[in-house]
């Protein structure tokens, strides 16, 4: 299991909410059913289920983000005409998943990480920096708005969105900062690499 597929879960679990205000969401199977399809690469069946998630519970945060992501997705398997159409259709549904739940630490999240990962001319490397800073901003003021288990992963992502921003002291603080928080995590080795090759 890829450490995204680990803090899907956790996302699908908590739907953004601290524990003691947690109520299971009609949603949460589609979101896990999508997040597999995600991936095996299977887009079109993960938009198809994360469509149903979100019609299932328009308050699922986790849905919306995650159908965001996959349209993201999609314009890697899409034709080349139709790929920043794609992107752009994505990023709507990631930026209406901020606007709508502004408190619910996995929308900044799937909109940071994929913001990452996305090619730099689509400039979205400030709006990865924003989301992922924001992620950790929740985490400092309020530890019971994020779990645990998501905070290496947005270690090391935002790491990564530092270093593309060419913001290397920046990253190598981060990084490091998550290292000594979580040295047991899977997402260690990947951080221990990335600070090898600063």
């Amino acid at each position: 299991m890829t450490a995204i597929s680990r803090i899907a879960l956790v996302i699908v679990l908590l739907g953004g909410t601290p524990l003691a205000a947690l109520a299971a969401s009609p949603a949460d199977e589609l979101v896990a059913e999508g997040r597999r399809a995600i991936d095996a690469g299977r887009f079109d069946d993960a938009l198809a289920v994360l469509e149903r998630a979100v019609a299932a519970d328009a308050s699922d945060p986790a849905a919306l983000a995650w159908l965001g992501s996959a349209q993201v997705r999609k314009a890697g398997t899409a034709s080349l005409m139709d790929r920043a159409g794609w992107v752009r259709k994505g990023f709507n549904t990631l930026d209406e998943a901020v606007e709508r739940f502004p408190k619910a630490f996995v929308v900044y999240l799937v909109r940071g990480i994929t913001a990452t990962n996305v090619p730099d001319f689509f400039r979205k490397g400030e709006v990865a920096v924003q989301d992922l800073r924001a992620v950790l901003d929740m985490r400092d003021r309020d530890p019971a708005t994020v779990p645990d288990a998501a905070m290496p992963v947005v270690y090391l992502s935002l790491g990564r969105a530092y270093k593309k921003a060419g913001k290397t002291a920046e990253a190598r603080a981060v990084w490091e900062r998550g290292r000594r928080a979580h040295p047991g995590a899977p997402e260690t080795p990947a951080i221990d690499a990335e600070l090898r090759r600063l």
